[in-house]
């Protein structure tokens, strides 16, 4: 794979089973638009696509009616509207909100929808032509939470719940194809914070997910869900938690995804997504699933009975099945053993459903990025479902299959990957690590790896402590201690990869990383000297200001390091730069506001007092996320600049 290939990194999305075969959205980095186009398509008997709209998302279908949905832009940074009709090629726009919709429900029936749409002061965000965004007023900031990445400022563009009515309106020109009057939207009560995951109850009543905590000064994680008409926002007492998915069983029983904040409000890390279930009449609440070991997330579905959702196991995100009971007094906790795996172990599900006869899902590969497939839907825990394979994503030529690899750390055995280019070798090596800390890599096909070993370097990476995909005890191991357990986890996986392959030149070493990963580089170059040269991207580098800075900068850093000042110099990568020697290329995106620019500022700054041969690359426009979703060209550049430094100090043999 080379950088110009980034037009292959396609992602498939929101299958739904038919009659005439599975519909799902596919989507690809387009380098002429400098965008991502996407539209619909079926998988089978033959791949057709099916809408045409410039980007068509979130694709749904009524639960009994024949009715569709789906979020559409119509051009290149515009914003999407709601369009529905009785098949995803012949949908009407039924919104017309200034910045768009961001998500949506349909009721059972196709005759409402529930939208979410910002909606911005006056006289910003172009809702006056006159105005630019140098010219708005000034922003007053009274809340803790008042910036998120990707995004920038909320609190002048609140989340809100919209009723659309979807019934034909017979002789209005409204909803025609090509005007402009769209079905009016009934705005409901607002809770005082964003609005997420909105939802139809079966009676009708509106829902969606919101912090509970709207007022705070002081930061607090803890949501829950509201139940919304016009005049009133009311939450439902669901205890201390962060609720990110719900489905209404009927009307009185809930079944919704959730992780813990009983311990404080803040109390993030590592805590593992749960499957609830919730009895508006009689008010109580029971945790499904085991907080220590089962970590699900959305989808979340209900259908036959059952609450299907996604597990991070190791390596993998597999859709799984659980069966509810009847009723929440003896719900017993349910173990690993007690959820039926639907899915390949070494696939990283992006959406499935069960809803037509069998199981279809949208997941990436170890060969593609984006592949369908169909399984009946049963399994069990010793056996591999079978999997039909529908469609698949062209993928890049000379695809360097990586091995897994197991080291045996301090906290236990440590898991991670080595791709090694073909040929006798000998090859440079590349460590690479990921952000989070608490994400994971897997066994999907990933263009960080084929670019580098299509450049000619072997490339190692693991799944060090505070890694998700291995239970609560494992993604907690860094709390404290932000960096010597998983450094010393990612070095041993190294060495061992380095002694299981010849082919292996120990004495060429590069290392890099991303947020989290680019922290922890600095930190290793900091006392390992065997590096040739690092890449430090997108950093969490220097916790004082990063606390002031970034959108979650006031509980991250103390939730992890701690609240005490020396304990946090002790594991700030500034205090590991009087040991650096390694020369290191400083990453960033201009608009990052997860990992801020000033934190590659200053480690470039601090990396050139001390003598360190440095240089510092800036993204305009971007954000935390321009490794994966950033604009097309710029992620071409972004690969032409690290194989570029690689050259520099680890010149390979090819490329």
């Amino acid at each position: 794979m080379r950088p110009a290939d980034v037009p292959l990194i396609a992602t498939a999305a929101d299958p739904v089973d038919t009659d005439s075969g599975p519909l799902f959205v596919l989507r690809r980095p387009d380098l002429e638009t400098d965008s991502y186009p996407s539209q619909v398509f079926r998988a089978a008997p033959e791949t057709v696509r099916v809408s045409h709209g410039w980007a068509d998302f979130g694709l749904q279908r009524a639960a009994d009616a024949p009715v569709w949905g789906l979020l559409r832009a119509e051009a290149p940074g515009q914003a999407p509207q709601l369009h529905v009709g009785e098949h995803p090629g012949a949908v009407r726009r039924v919104s017309d909100f200034h910045l768009g919709v961001s998500a949506f429900a349909l009721s059972a029936d196709g005759r409402t929808a529930l939208a979410v749409a910002r909606i911005p002061e006056a006289g910003r965000y172009g809702t006056d032509p006159d105005v630019g965004p140098a010219a708005e007023a000034p922003r007053r900031i009274v809340h803790s939470d008042y910036l998120a990445n990707g995004l920038g400022y909320l609190r002048d563009r609140p989340a809100q719940a919209f009723r659309i009515d979807l019934s034909e309106p017979g002789e209005e020109l409204t909803g025609l194809l090509g005007g402009t009057a769209t079905a009016p939207a009934l705005a409901l009560a607002w809770p005082g914070a964003d609005v997420a995951d909105p939802q139809l109850r079966p009676d009708g009543t509106a829902s969606a997910i919101a912090a509970v905590a709207h007022g705070a000064q002081t930061p607090d994680l803890r949501s829950t869900v509201w139940l919304l008409d016009e005049q009133t926002a009311r939450p439902l007492d669901l205890g201390d938690l962060a609720v990110s998915a719900h489905r209404w069983i009927d009307d009185t029983r809930l079944a919704f995804l959730a992780s813990d904040r009983s311990a404080r409000p803040t109390d993030f890390v590592a805590q593992l997504g749960g499957l609830f279930l919730h009895d508006t009449a009689t008010g109580a609440t029971v945790r499904l699933t085991d907080p220590d070991d089962i970590d699900l997330g959305g989808p979340l579905r209900i259908h036959d009975g059952r609450a299907w959702a996604l597990l991070t196991e190791d390596g993998g995100v597999r859709a799984v099945a659980l069966d509810l009971p009847a009723g929440l007094d003896g719900a017993p906790c349910l173990g690993r053993g007690d959820l039926e795996p639907l899915t390949p172990a070494d696939h990283v599900v992006t959406g499935f459903d069960p809803t037509g006869g069998r199981l279809v899902w949208t997941a990436e590969t170890p060969e593609r990025t984006a592949a369908v497939f169909a399984a009946a839907a049963a399994g069990s825990a010793d056996t591999k479902p079978a999997a039909r394979q529908l469609w698949a994503a062209t993928a890049p030529t000379d695809i360097a299959m990586p091995r897994r690899l197991v080291a045996q750390g301090a906290g236990g055995e440590v898991h991670g990957w080595l791709a090694v280019p073909p040929g006798e070798g000998p090859f440079p090596v590349i460590l690479n690590i990921h952000g989070g800390p608490f994400a994971q890599y897997t066994h999907a096909l990933f263009d960080e790896t084929q670019v580098l070993t299509g450049a000619g370097y072997a490339v190692v990476y693991a799944n060090p402590r505070g890694s998700a995909g291995r239970g609560r005890a494992w993604g907690k191991a860094v709390q404290g201690d932000f960096a010597e357990p998983a450094a010393a986890d990612v070095l041993a996986v190294l060495d061992a990869a380095l002694d299981a392959d010849e082919r292996l030149d120990r004495a060429r070493l590069g290392v890099q990383g991303g947020s989290y990963g680019g922290y922890l580089t600095a930190m290793v170059i900091g006392s390992d000297h065997r590096f040739r040269a690092a890449i430090i991207e997108r950093g969490y580098l220097v916790p004082h200001s990063f606390t002031g800075t970034s959108d979650i900068g006031t509980y991250f850093s103390e939730e992890y390091t701690g609240a005490d000042p020396a304990r946090i110099r002790a594991q700030s990568p500034l205090r590991a730069i009087k040991g650096t020697r390694t020369p290191a290329l400083v990453m960033h995106s201009e608009q990052d506001l997860r990992c801020p620019l000033e934190q590659g500022q200053q480690m470039y700054l601090a990396l050139q007092r001390a003598g360190v041969e440095t240089e510092m690359l800036v993204f305009p426009g971007e954000n935390h996320e321009l490794s994966r979703s950033g604009r097309p060209r710029h992620r071409v550049q972004r690969f032409e600049a690290i194989l570029q430094w690689w050259r520099r100090f680890l010149p390979a043999d090819r490329g």
